[in-house]
């Protein structure tokens, strides 16, 4: 008879059910007390891993990533491995209730042949939990494919237990994908660097993490000893109409893939061994951007319908649908004579790189490619030929009206035109390919190019690596696309170089900000505790007047700074808030002879405490003095009348108004923390990452280019350099928004530059059309 998974409307299966649910409840205890006692070992691990990865140097981008994560998750391991734990108990409750649901709304969980991960559901699934599930589902095909021996075996055996016919991966609680899904739910619940996440989870890898095997042995062993055999003959990974976790390609199938050549799409390259994922229904749309390129080509003459050139040979790029998949035929190579025509103009160059800007002269001028269509070379050139030329000349004369780039660096970067255009024609996928070689060096150069300051000369660092940098390819290129790739190398590792260097120039300021904005986030909260204190007294025993002022900034800088610090010791902040509490306490009438001796009793340990807050706090001279002769005087007031005192005048008036004055700037405070966003530019500014390069207009007259080298973890403040790290200055969220409001703050489009090339020509084409 075949198993019966368990459903939550059968009285049978509930009873069936207690057994599987007390075993699944110690297996999951199992699995938390394993991840508590290994939770130290996994970050420095971790913590190893990403820095063998910054040895590697990567972009500079992604090294401040990986930087920020690794000094994180060491200064915040603790509250990094309590969320862990939180997020790690959340998930597999989760999995628990979907693999054994309490009521018949959760028996859909269990039907099989539903992936809730099927790309059908992509309209009901915001954009950023795409990516977030795409990304869980990419670092976890690596751990799922390591433990991959002892998770099927933990699998079948799980599936023996739910009274399953077919043992899904997805029904596995313990599947790696859980243990990932919470690491990455603990980074952001941890209110640590949202940049840094997705280079974090990247990195994560499970040769550098703590070894599951073990965990995955004892759970094993738990279900064995309870009688749970693993099924012997069959292990199904995917039913019919379900989206598959992480099933690899066959050989058979990959051959079908890349018939004809490699496939490409929006999504990056499919290897043949690399595991599907349940989001390949995402392919379609890498499929319209390629017939997006591809009617770019057909415009400029680089393909046709037919496939057909002039001559009537299949010189074209020719994409057509076979089994539901687009194979792609490889276009003709260039033209032999014209080749050796390019070779000529390059060598003519080289001779021309030593000449000097002419003052006035425009780098349009020098587009070449646009100058040469009408010779008699690129006019006997094959049509192919003759529309990569136009194409590129196009680019170019982007690349030269982009106001981004300083005129000097175009000049430079436009004798790139030639050898650009040889490559181009070499490797036909300039225009369809972002990693083309020689695009892929444009696009550094050029982004680059924008932090070049021109007073700071052509001696500068920067502008010499890539003045060398053209001048290689001129002299060195002939068919080899290899040196683009050598050169990019070269010029990236400069850059990293160039950015730890900056990097360790904004440290002290980066870590001076950082404290500044922890004791900001400890005002607030102290703030907000003053408040709820205050708006708790009742209507008949309000706050004395001349206590507000104290409270709402001596008190307050007292609150917060134990407030910093309780994380490591709750005990000062206790203290404060109790101190609080008493003091307002004891200004208040005391009309009952008990309350008399209770106030007695408590004032010396309250003045104690009250002068160990104040003192840290530096708090000194007459203002304290004069705090100090009030409270004395309200306290012995107390203490000897039998009634409430009257009070009428002229120094109660005074303390009347200070602490009115006392609480609305608290309530503008308060106000100030909790308010929105109020337009378009307030949401600009909330999306910006650092690595974005500005155009900031100090006055009317002067602009300085400046860098955003860091944001803090609570974006309320914005570190802005130059190129090297220096002339910081720092705005808040904001402020930036109210710059950007006001046009003084001008973000730089940071696009590969070739990217932003071919969309303008496609927007512009597709313009004439409607016209």
């Amino acid at each position: 008879m075949a198993n019966r998974p368990f459903s939550a409307s059968d009285p049978a299966s509930r009873d069936l059910r207690r057994p599987a649910r007390h075993l699944l409840r110690s297996l999951i205890g199992k699995t938390l007390a394993f991840f508590v006692e290994r939770e130290d070992d996994n970050l420095t691990r971790v913590r190893e891993h990403l820095m063998d990865l910054l040895d590697a140097r990567p972009s500079p981008v992604r090294a401040q990533n990986l930087r920020s994560a690794r000094q994180l998750l060491h200064k915040q391991a603790d509250v990094f491995n309590r969320a862990f734990q939180a997020a790690l108990q959340t998930s597999m409750d989760e999995e628990m209730r979907a693999v054994l649901p309490e009521a018949p709304a959760s028996a859909v969980a269990n039907d099989t042949s539903a992936d809730p991960l099927d790309g059908m559901t992509l309209s009901l699934i915001d954009v950023c939990e795409v990516e977030r599930i795409l990304l869980v589902d990419r670092v976890a095909q690596r751990f799922t494919a390591h433990y991959d021996a002892s998770v099927s075996a933990l699998t079948q055996r799980l599936g023996v237990l739910l009274g399953r016919d077919v043992a899904a991966l997805s029904s596995n609680p313990f599947r790696p994908e859980v243990f990932v899904r919470a690491f990455l739910l603990a980074w952001e619940n941890s209110g640590l660097d949202k940049q840094a996440t997705e280079d974090l989870m990247l990195s994560l890898d499970p040769l550098h993490s703590i070894d599951l095997t073990p965990l995955y042995a004892d759970l094993n062993a738990m279900l064995t000893h309870a009688g749970i055999a693993a099924q012997p003959a069959r292990r199904v990974i995917k039913s019919e109409g379900a989206g598959s976790s992480y099933l690899p390609l066959s050989p058979a199938s990959a051959h079908a893939h890349l018939q004809g050549g490699e496939m490409r799409s929006g999504l990056g390259d499919l290897e043949p061994e690399r595991a599907r994922s349940a989001w390949d229904a995402l392919a379609p749309a890498g499929r319209s951007i390629a017939s997006h390129a591809r009617q770019f080509l057909q415009r400029l003459g680089l393909a046709s319908s037919s496939g057909q050139n002039d001559s009537g040979a299949g010189e074209g790029a020719d994409w057509t649908p076979a089994d539901g998949h687009e194979t792609r035929t490889y276009l003709a190579s260039a033209d032999p004579e014209f080749m050796g025509y390019l070779g000529d103009l390059q060598a003519g160059a080289q001779a021309e790189s030593a000449e000097r800007i002419l003052p006035g002269q425009h780098p349009g001028d020098r587009n070449v490619l646009r100058q040469m269509r009408d010779r008699d070379e690129v006019r006997r050139a094959p049509e192919l030929d003759r529309g990569t030329v136009d194409a590129l000349a196009e680019v170019f004369d982007f690349v030269f009206a982009d106001q981004a780039i300083p005129v000097q660096m175009k000049f430079v970067i436009g004798r790139l035109q030639i050898p650009v255009l040889k490559a181009a024609m070499i490797d036909r996928d300039f225009f369809l390919s972002a990693d083309h070689p020689a695009r892929r060096l444009v696009d550094t150069l050029a982004q680059a190019s924008i932090a070049w300051a021109p007073e700071k000369g052509e001696s500068d660092p920067l502008y010499v690596r890539i003045e060398n940098t053209v001048q290689r390819v001129l002299t060195e290129f002939e068919d080899d696309l290899a040196l683009f790739s050598e050169l990019l190398a070269e010029f990236t590792e400069f850059l990293f170089e160039t950015e730890q260097q900056a990097q360790g120039r904004i440290e002290p300021a980066v870590d001076h900000e950082r404290v500044g904005e922890s004791f900001e986030q400890a005002l607030a909260h102290a703030d907000e505790v003053i408040h709820a204190r205050i708006a708790a007294l009742p209507s008949e025993l309000p706050l004395a007047p001349f206590l507000a002022p104290f409270l709402t900034t001596q008190w307050r800088e007292v609150l917060a700074r134990a407030w910093l610090n309780v994380q490591a010791s709750a005990a000062p902040w206790d203290s404060a808030v109790t101190s609080m509490d008493q003091l307002i306490w004891s200004t208040q009438p005391k009309t009952r002879i008990e309350e008399r001796r209770q106030l007695v009793a408590l004032l010396p340990e309250l003045v104690r405490r009250l002068n160990a807050g104040l003192d840290a706090i530096e708090w000194v001279g007459e203002p304290r003095a004069t705090f100090t002769r009030r409270l004395i005087a309200t306290h012995m007031m107390a203490i000897r009348m039998t009634q409430a005192a009257s009070v009428d005048s002229m120094s109660a008036a005074l303390e009347a108004s200070a602490g009115k004055e006392a609480m609305n700037e608290l309530e503008q405070r308060r106000s100030g923390q909790l308010a929105g966003s109020v337009d378009d530019f307030d949401a600009m500014a909330q999306s910006f990452t650092r690595g974005l390069w500005f155009d900031f207009m100090l006055d009317e007259h002067t602009q300085h280019r400046c860098l955003l080298s860091w944001v803090s973890p609570m974006r309320t403040r914005l570190l802005f350099t130059n190129r090297d790290g220096f002339d910081a200055f720092v705005r808040s969220e904001r402020e930036v928004a109210a710059l950007l409001r006001h046009g003084r703050l001008h973000v730089i489009d940071q696009q590969p530059i070739v990217s932003r090339a071919l969309d303008r020509i496609m927007s512009e084409g597709e313009r004439k059309q409607v016209a």
